[in-house]
This record gives C-alpha cells, sequence and structure tokens, in this order.
C-alpha cells in the first residue's frame, strides 16, 4: 500500500489532483450535463430544467458551508472518504431510476453531497504555498476540474446516443476509484488544518489591491453562476440548436468550457493580474453581454433569418469570450479567497457557497418568468440578464467605494 508521507510532498499533490479530476467526471456527468438527458430522456421544457438547476443552487450552498464542520469533526481525508462513499451510492441511484422526479431527486442529493467536497480539496492543494506557488497550484486545480468538465461536455451526448448506460455507470466507478486513492493518503496530516503562516505578510499596498479583487470576485462570481446553470438549463432548448443531434448539441455547447480551460491556462501561467483587480470590473460587464450573446441570435434580434451556420458560429463565437471572462472572475475568486486566508476550508466553503447561490439565483428568475410567461425562451433570458446586471452593477459600486476611500 502506498503512504503518502509529507504534507507538501509532490506525490500527495498528485492524488489530489487524481481525486479531483475523479469527482469532476461524476460531478459534471450528474450535475453539470443532467439538462440534456433531462430533455432527451422525459422531454423537460426549460422551466423544468430551471427548477431542477434552482434547487442544485440551493442545496450546493448547504452542501459546501457543511465542509468547515466536518474538517473540524472528521478531518478532511475521511470527510473525503465519506463524500466519495455518498456519491457512489447516489450514482447507482441514479443509474436504476425510472422516473423523471426520481432522477430530479437524485440529481439534488448528489449536488448536495459533492458540494461539500470542493472546499476539502481546495484547502489541501493550498496548504503551506506562498502567494506565486499558490497561484500555480490553482492554476493546475482549475485546469483539472475545468478540463474534466470540458471534455464531459463533448462526449456527453455522444454518450446518451450510444451506451446511455455510461451516463451513470462512469461517475460511479470514478467515485469508487475516487475512494480508494483518498484512503492511500495516509497519516494523520491527511487530516489535519492549515500550518500556520510562514510567509512574510503583503505590503500595505498590495494587501489593499488583494482585498479589493476578492470583493469584485466574490460580488461577481455568484452571477458567473448565475450564466452557468441558466445556460446549461436553457442550452437543449435554444433554437439555433435543434438542426443538430444530440452528439453535436453538446459538443458546440461544450465551446465556452474549452475556452475556460484556455483562461486557467494562461492564469495559471502568469502573475499579472495579481495587482490589476479593476480587470474584474470589465470581466463582469463583458459576460453579461456575452451571456445575450450566447442565447439571442442575430435573427431573432433583427427579424431576419439568418444560415443556420452563421447563427451556430455566432454563438460559438461569444461562447468563447463567455468562457474567457467566467474563467478570469472564479480564478480570481479563488485564488484572493485562498492567499488571503492562507488556505483555510472555511474560505473555500465561502467560495463555493457563493457559487451555489448563483446556480440558485438564476434559474430560479429565469423559472419565474417562465411561469408568469408559458414559453417564452426570450422572457427566461432576460430575467437572467436581469440578476447578472444587478451584479455587474454591484462590482461597479464596489469600486467606486474603494476610490473614494484610497483603495
Amino acid at each position: 500500500m502506498v503512504v503518502v508521507a509529507m504534507p507538501g510532498s509532490k506525490v500527495r499533490r498528485r492524488t489530489l489532483f487524481a481525486v479531483q479530476a475523479l469527482l469532476s467526471v461524476g460531478a459534471n456527468f450528474l450535475a453539470v450535463c443532467i439538462f440534456f438527458y433531462m430533455r432527451h430522456r422525459f422531454g423537460w421544457e426549460v422551466w423544468q430544467n430551471l427548477l431542477l438547476a434552482c434547487g442544485q443552487g440551493i442545496v450546493y450552498v448547504v452542501g459546501a458551508l457543511m465542509a468547515n464542520v466536518m474538517a473540524a469533526r472528521l478531518g478532511r481525508r475521511r470527510s473525503l472518504m465519506l463524500i466519495c462513499l455518498g456519491t457512489m451510492l447516489i450514482a447507482l441511484q441514479a443509474m436504476v431510476s425510472r422516473s423523471a422526479w426520481g432522477m430530479a431527486l437524485a440529481v439534488l442529493l448528489y449536488t448536495l453531497v459533492s458540494a461539500a467536497a470542493w472546499p476539502f480539496l481546495e484547502s489541501l492543494v493550498s496548504a503551506d504555498a506562498g502567494p506565486h506557488e499558490l497561484s500555480r497550484r490553482l492554476g493546475i486545480y482549475n485546469l483539472v476540474w475545468s478540463g474534466a468538465g470540458a471534455g464531459v461536455m463533448a462526449i456527453n451526448g455522444t454518450v446518451m446516443d450510444y451506451w446511455p448506460a455510461g451516463l451513470f455507470l462512469i461517475p460511479l466507478l470514478a467515485h469508487v476509484a475516487g475512494w480508494f486513492l483518498t484512503l492511500l493518503m495516509q497519516g494523520n496530516h491527511a487530516g489535519a488544518a492549515p500550518s500556520a503562516a510562514v510567509h512574510p505578510p503583503a505590503e500595505p499596498k498590495l494587501l489593499a489591491k488583494r482585498t479589493l479583487a476578492l470583493w469584485l470576485s466574490r460580488i461577481a462570481l455568484p452571477a458567473t453562476y448565475v450564466v452557468i446553470y441558466s445556460l446549461l438549463a436553457m442550452l437543449p432548448s435554444l433554437p439555433v440548436l435543434e438542426p443538430l443531434d444530440t452528439a453535436w448539441r453538446t459538443a458546440v455547447s461544450s465551446v465556452w468550457m474549452i475556452a475556460r480551460v484556455a483562461t486557467f491556462a494562461v492564469l495559471g501561467a502568469t502573475l499579472w493580474w495579481h495587482t490589476r483587480p479593476l480587470v474584474l470590473l470589465g470581466a463582469a460587464v463583458l459576460m453579461l453581454v456575452a451571456f445575450l450573446g450566447v442565447t439571442l441570435q442575430p435573427s431573432g434580434l433583427m427579424g431576419v433569418r439568418l444560415h443556420a451556420g452563421l447563427e451556430i458560429g455566432w454563438m460559438i463565437a461569444w461562447q468563447v469570450v463567455l468562457g474567457v471572462v467566467l474563467g478570469m472572475i472564479y480564478c480570481c475568486s479563488l485564488y484572493f479567497g485562498m492567499v488571503l486566508s492562507e488556505g483555510s476550508t472555511e474560505h473555500g466553503g465561502y467560495h463555493e457557497a457563493l457559487i451555489g447561490l448563483g446556480c440558485a439565483l438564476g434559474p430560479g428568475a429565469g423559472a419565474i418568468a417562465q411561469w408568469i410567461w408559458p414559453g417564452n425562451l426570450l422572457a427566461g433570458i432576460l430575467a437572467v440578464a436581469a440578476v447578472i446586471a444587478a451584479s455587474v452593477g454591484a462590482a461597479g459600486v464596489a469600486c467606486l467605494a474603494a476610490r473614494r476611500g484610497g483603495g
């Protein structure tokens, strides 16, 4: 049996990244890409997918905030093992479920349990790292989970068409493997809290920039998941994708995820963004524009039907922009939260809870709009856009307050 000995060893971190990759595969099949399955298998409409996404957001907040309590009582390693065991059982439940609402219940339970895993992983990866090393580690961390997500989305439709059982069997096997790898992470360090800070404190000016960047990114972070989960719920029903078969629909829908992976790669390899918090305000504004660009077609806005290829090209181009700005905001929220808290599980929980908040608010607003105006996809899109706009406005207010305060 392999024993991972040193808290900061490369072997231990590689094991953590492997566990993270396996959890990401499961989460993307059972929580992120599930909306295409619900549309394909049960004929769900947009409002039903939006309600499911909203429910996921609510339970995600609960799961993320549970992490710090679990860490205090069980330790991080044992908590991760328990989470892997729980996700195994829920994946099995999803596999045997035959009804739409039984599947929805499995998705909600899965989201609740899996949400608690990410604060542990973020904290364990961040432990004992200085600011520059932390940026590199979190860059790898972001590449792992986002790369898994992009890959799963790209192949999800093909698996759905040719191996439907694989939608549940692959996550089940991934979580079994994740549990086993977590078991190999032996030693007292695996459940210990992060060590006390051993790095010199930041200069006051740099600390002020980091603090502003944290506030801006955490104001904008819920909006990124307003976008992501609203978009995921809407994608299976967007008219521009209707001419495509299932395999191509999910492949085209993965473009923004691929762009996000590329953004994480650039940010993980560079440091320029560490001292430029105002870039986040521009990213938040562009996020709103890009969301509208992905969901609204020029033909619908101008009343002239364009060639289908041009409409898909328009959607893909805006997906690239969307993936870049989503990656920027997420990366900053995680990095600045971890660097200012010395990699604590508690702050990882806050980061993930904000994600859940966005998952609930955006789809919730879209579902309400669909209830008021049944079948009106535009109403749902504009309701989600209004939530994003409110977040962008809050980020602008935070910038003004910081300038007036000399930050």
